[in-house]
């Protein structure tokens, strides 16, 4: 058979003159890592949360940020602190206070006790007072303006002053006439209910009042938050007050407050979990053997992993890179594959035999498991590089987080860990008790049943014990019962037909994903801003985001042609299935055209004549002002207008009601404007969050189709049979379809948060599939079936508890108050499910049926310093003489002397050691 194998070995070699000195320098490799864990803790005080809900959660090379930045150095943005309407805003996040109102009981909030309740409240809120350097400030003063008038609801101009006659009043939608203008009152009534054939409202659920707020300068800024404040906290007393209403609130701050609010309360958890940890952990070390268990190692591997999450934290800490609400799940996933690792080493430590020496175990056990956990380690580390590189700011971070994280795991196993594996394989060759570390008898010289039971263990003065007799019970189960049942064809035939109905889900499932992370998913359930988000998302995306269209180049508005182009370009966005027709379309040029035909008879007039009547009779009127703030102008050093530099219109989009629908409106609104023969930018604030809809899947295939054929780079090299490589690759890719499809069946959709896990599934598949394969392929055996079983006796134990492990270690984010944690652990826990029924299942049936063309792999001499041999000796004399003979006791793993043959009481006999030579 061709050799592949000389990285493998080259690095095996590598980590067995490792292990040695780890064992010779236990001290130093104890110490050192428990220095620099202290040292790194101090980073802490540098620690900081970063809460920025946009920037975490859109991308960052997004088209509508390049949109927004074009249109704020167009116009005004409303932070200067003038008048301006916030249909025209340019940020999604501004300062004001938002209410939706619901009825205590029922479904119809258009009742006259209701409304009371409402205008008593809104007037509460608009006479909010501030006290600020012995000035009084209130909403009067603090408003968004327009025409010197704090802007209103609409729904409140109606009935603040009415409300007695509420039942007189036949209210009409979404436009009701009161006075001289209609006022539009769609976007404050939800799960509106006409009268049939007529526009007058019969039932509402809910209303919506806003109240915005100005700023500009960071002094106005400030008082705007502290207004916010003061809102939340009387809206959250009127709540226990209010007899007829139940009230949702927002403010600017309300998600990022969430955030921060996420991060902090998930401590507790993460605690659990720690505690959770280490009872698994111990217990998965207990033997029938008191000698051979080792749960004080199951605990120091749970504390080495916690070491690594406080050092990544710290270290990043100190190079000022923010924590935020995804980071937090770090540490989850840090802990369950630090326990994995750990149960990698000691499961390669339980494989070597007992008669060993302990520095010898130690290198041999480094030279196999340590390889393990570097391939699963790179593996991992890989993946979060290639994370990292995505646009999404929140999971960049993420990635970078768990990648020095992982990088810390590794070595503190191969330090801090390792050193403790030498201290507690010393207890063990000196046949101590795993607890009180006193020297006790084996089980076959137990004076009593007791004493059988509670203290007996370790190895036989008198006989030689098996290595088998010596394996854990799980190891035996994987090799005695579960391989060989597994390897009955009728088994086999049935793993193969749940694989095709596994793969028919998941393919059903990918036709049924949704995309996007909505706003209420940041915030904890039930709080103020899910409340709000909810009811939002469910009642009021009748009326979406106005969008603003926007013509950049010169345009020549004072010819009819031209305003006829303009016009036909209107009317194609106003033709979209997303958008609503003329009647909610705002287009200066519209009613310019009317005020001009009104007025002269033709809207064909000389520019100077056009710019004109524009700048000085139609802009001045009171009610074609807000259409100021659409046209910039050109002008001379007498303020005249010589040109319009760039001018707006606005539409309206419709029915909102799922983060697909808005992703194809944003994407059909830049078609339109694409194929224009004008110059044209399509923008609202939403679609920074829109972005992230439609780029989370591209994102996710480019990341997955980056890592995936690094993935087979890393197993082709790292794992010695090209064999190995692609069934590695073949179960990433079944993994990762079962995952993203089975996800969307579970409501998870395709997200930041499901995006970060998709990159772990990567790193996970391979650790299930890898060693798997890698242990058949080297198995010394003739049959298919045989090798399997050989397979699974050696690695279905670790792989089993690892991922039991992982999924314990998630198991408290199920119950988490905050979507984000509860779909991280759904998607890890599809991860690990599937990864698992894929390595210890479905892999080793493929590989069985596969065999014959697997050559397989017989046993060879390692690099190990000479090859261990068995002594019996008759006596001491004979002893002396096979010592003689051979030279090094190395190669010697244990010497069997007669007790008859020595005339020394029993109970002073010690195991002649290797490396005993006296």
């Amino acid at each position: 058979m061709a050799r592949y194998d000389c990285v493998d070995r080259c690095i095996s070699k590598a980590f067995y003159k490792l292990g040695k000195v780890v064992f010779r320098h236990k001290l130093i490799f104890l110490l050192i890592p428990l220095a620099m864990v202290t040292f790194l803790m101090t980073g802490f005080t540098h620690f900081i949360i970063d809460d920025n809900v946009e920037y975490l959660f859109t991308p960052e090379n997004s088209q509508s940020r390049d949109d927004r930045k074009v249109t704020r150095e167009l116009f005004m943005t409303g932070d200067e602190g003038e008048e301006f309407l916030p249909n025209r805003e340019l940020d999604l996040f501004i300062r004001r206070g938002r209410l939706i109102i619901l009825p205590a009981e029922g479904d119809n909030i258009m009742k006259k006790e209701m409304f009371e309740e409402i205008v008593e409240l809104d007037e509460k809120i608009r006479t909010i007072t501030l006290h600020d350097n012995g000035t009084l400030d209130n909403y009067g003063t603090l408003c968004m303006k327009w025409l010197g008038q704090c802007l209103d609801n609409n729904l409140m101009m109606i009935y603040r002053q009415n409300v007695e006659m509420f039942n007189y009043i036949n209210l009409s939608y979404p436009f009701h006439t009161a006075g001289q203008y209609p006022l539009f009152i769609g976007p404050n009534l939800g799960g509106v209910e006409l009268h049939e054939g007529s526009d007058v409202v019969k039932s509402a659920k809910n209303v919506m009042l806003i109240y915005t707020l100005s700023t500009g300068d960071k002094e106005k800024d400030k008082l705007a938050e502290d207004w916010e404040m003061v809102f939340d906290k009387l809206i959250e007393m009127y709540s226990k007050e209010m007899k007829h209403i139940k009230l949702a609130r927002c403010t600017s701050r309300s998600l990022s407050h969430e955030i921060t609010e996420a991060s902090i309360h998930v401590v507790p958890r993460f605690g659990g979990t720690f505690c959770m940890m280490i009872l698994f952990a111990v217990l998965s070390c207990i033997m029938r053997d008191w000698v051979l268990s080792k749960p004080w190692l199951g605990f120091l591997g749970v504390l080495s992993a916690v070491f690594a999450v406080i050092s990544a934290v710290g270290l990043l800490s100190y190079c000022g890179l923010k924590f935020n609400e995804i980071v937090s799940l770090m540490p989850f996933l840090v802990l369950g594959v630090g326990v994995d690792n750990m149960f990698i080493m000691i499961a390669g430590w339980r494989q070597l035999s007992i008669y060993l020496s302990v520095e010898e175990r130690m290198a041999r056990t480094f030279s196999e498991a340590a390889v393990s956990i570097t391939i699963t380690n790179l593996t991992d580390m890989l993946a979060f590089i290639i994370g990292a590189t995505t646009s999404m700011p929140g999971v960049r971070t993420f990635c970078i987080y768990a990648g020095i994280a992982m990088l810390f795991v590794y070595f503190y196993q191969l330090s801090f860990f390792g050193a403790c594996m030498a201290y507690i394989g010393e207890r063990e060759a000196n046949n101590m008790h795993c607890y009180t570390c006193k020297k006790v008898l084996p089980k076959d010289e137990s004076p009593n049943k007791f004493y059988h039971i509670f203290c007996a263990g370790g190895i036989s003065k008198t006989t030689r014990t098996k290595v088998s007799d010596m394996e854990h019970l799980l190891m035996k189960f994987f090799g005695e019962h579960f391989g060989p049942l597994l390897m009955k064809s009728p088994v086999k035939a049935i793993i193969v037909l749940s694989y095709l109905g596994y793969l028919a889900g998941a393919i059903y499932g990918l036709f049924h994903i949704t995309q996007g992370l909505q706003l209420n998913s940041l915030a904890r359930d039930n709080s103020p801003a899910y409340l709000y988000y909810s009811y939002e998302d469910e009642y009021f995306k009748k009326f979406g985001p106005v969008v603003s269209v926007i013509l950049q180049d010169d345009v020549e508005y004072w010819k009819l042609e031209t305003q006829e182009k303009i016009e036909d370009l209107t009317l194609s966005f106003e033709a979209s299935e997303y958008i609503y027709g003329s009647e909610l379309t705002d287009s200066w040029l519209r009613m310019y055209q009317r005020f001009l035909k009104a007025g002269m008879g033709t809207s064909d007039l000389d520019k100077a004549t056009f710019l004109s009547v524009l700048q000085n009779h139609f802009l001045t009127r009171s009610e074609f002002k807000q259409y100021s703030l659409d046209i910039k102008f050109k002008k001379d050093e007498n303020g005249r207008a010589t040109d319009i530099e760039v001018s707006r219109f606005l539409i309206t989009s419709k029915d909102m009601m799922n983060t697909t629908r808005e992703g194809d409106m944003m994407l059909a609104v830049r078609d339109i404007a694409e194929n224009s023969d004008f110059n044209l930018t399509v923008f609202n604030p939403a679609f920074v969050v829109y972005d992230q809809y439609i780029g989370v899947l591209p994102n996710t295939l480019q990341t997955l189709g980056i890592a995936l054929g690094c993935m087979f780079l890393v197993a082709l090299v790292m794992i010695p049979h090209p064999v190995c490589a692609l069934w590695v690759t073949f179960c990433v890719i079944s993994i990762d379809t079962g995952v993203i499809g089975y996800m969307s069946l579970w409501d998870v959709p395709l997200d930041p948060i499901s995006m970060l896990n998709i990159i772990l599934c990567i790193g996970f598949s391979v650790d299930f599939s890898a060693h798997i394969t890698y242990a058949f392929v080297i198995a010394p055996k003739d049959s298919s079936n045989e090798r399997a079983i050989s397979a699974l006796r050696a690695l279905g134990m670790p792989i089993l508890q690892g991922a039991a492990s992982s999924i314990l270690a998630i198991s408290v984010l199920s119950t988490a108050p905050v979507y984000v944690f509860r779909i991280f652990f759904k998607t890890l826990f599809l991860v690990m499910i599937f990864g698992a029924y894929h390595g210890l299942m479905l892999l080793p049936v493929i590989l069985s049926y596969m065999g014959r063309c697997m050559p397989h792999k017989e046993e060879e001499e390692k690099y190990y310093e000479k090859p261990p041999l068995p002594c019996v000796a008759k006596d001491v004399q004979d002893f002396k003489a096979i010592t003689d003979k051979r030279g090094n006791l190395d190669i010697i793993d244990h010497c069997f002397i007669p007790l008859t043959s020595l005339d020394v009481p029993v109970s002073t006999i010690s195991v002649l050691a290797c490396t005993d030579k006296t």
